[in-house]
């Protein structure tokens, strides 16, 4: 199962830092919430946080972060999370790039092993100084422009836009992007469910709208069904919920995503079911029944109609693939 990491650097920015820590705790919470019962599901995933040789890091308000150990100290990582970092001079940051050599190498050895990568800030400029943004346009903060020419004339960068995603690089032009950018990865790494409900609890509606229906009925009706998806789910209670009626949100629903709120309930349930069991040895059975499926022979069918497999078959198939 792969990780993630949070790469402490001296003089990180704690909102940077905290743009992780607080988007997967939350994460986790939901999901431990959702499931909550005698068989309580806990995110798999961990969260590891790194430091180059192991030793807590001095933040850029001086507070002290410990950490968990050292790069190479843990396993497979799907996301590498490098905060923003007070750059100080070219002398600095130059002194900061001939010193941070084996940490470069290791940034280049995990994303060439299939790992995602997000900087923010100055920490973009270690990406380059990695090898890993060639002929790649970088948003770099306009007061960081100069420091990043000098170092490198030949990097091209992006001035229009503030969040840049490369796929396996992504890129926040400071603090004020990075719970964006986390949640693009949240919505990768575990899920789009998860993503949204980060979207909405941490006020990025407006930031992230992709994640959600541009109808404010549908996707108030989204996030609500999002949080009781695993449970009983009675429409006319979230029509009242929405203060509608179940007409109205079964016509609007159907126009703009293309089916009735009941099928987006059972497309939630079976992409739950998916991760569930890439990520636990729970019975099949058992997930059935805690994702809200009342007959376990049902699940298995719609599972087989919507995936093409048997539950068994995609268990198998994607425990013998890398995360």
């Amino acid at each position: 199962m792969a990780d993630f990491a949070l790469l402490a650097l001296p003089g990180a920015y704690l909102g940077s830092v905290g743009a992780l820590t607080d988007c997967f705790g939350l994460a986790r919470g939901r999901v431990e919430q959702m499931f909550a019962g005698p068989d309580r599901l806990r995110m798999q995933t961990r969260l590891h946080r790194l430091s180059a040789d192991g030793a807590p890091v001095v933040l850029a308000d001086g507070m002290v972060l410990p950490v968990d150990g050292a790069i190479g100290s843990q396993g497979e990582l799907a996301f590498i999370w490098l905060p923003a970092f007070v750059a100080g001079g070219r002398r600095q940051m130059e002194e900061r790039i001939a010193r941070n050599q084996p940490l470069l190498a290791w940034l280049r050895a995990r994303h060439a092993a299939g790992a995602t990568i997000g900087a923010s800030g100055a920490a973009a400029l270690l990406l380059m100084a990695a090898g890993l943004t060639d002929k790649l346009a970088v948003p770099v903060p306009r007061v960081l422009q100069p420091l990043a020419r000098a170092l490198f004339p030949r990097q091209p960068f992006e001035d229009r836009l503030q969040l840049v995603d490369r796929g396996t690089l992504l890129f926040s032009g400071g603090i004020g992007h990075d719970l964006a950018l986390i949640v693009r990865v949240m919505e990768r790494s575990l899920s789009p469910a998860i993503a949204r409900w980060l979207v909405s609890v941490t006020g990025l509606d407006g930031e992230e709208g992709h994640l959600l229906a541009d109808d404010q009925l549908v996707a108030r009706a989204q996030v609500w069904i999002e949080q009781h998806f695993a449970g009983p789910l009675n429409l006319a209670d979230l029509a009242a919920n929405l203060s509608t009626s179940t007409a109205t949100l079964n016509r609007r629903f159907h126009r703009v995503l293309g089916m009735p709120p009941k099928a987006y309930v059972q497309q939630l349930r079976l992409e739950a079911a998916t991760r569930m069991l890439e990520k636990s040895d729970r019975p099949i059975d058992r997930i059935a029944e805690m994702l809200g499926f009342s007959d376990s022979r049902l699940f298995r069918a719609m599972f087989r109609q919507h995936t093409g497999m048997t539950a068994s078959q995609w268990r198998a198939a994607h425990r013998a693939q890398p995360a």
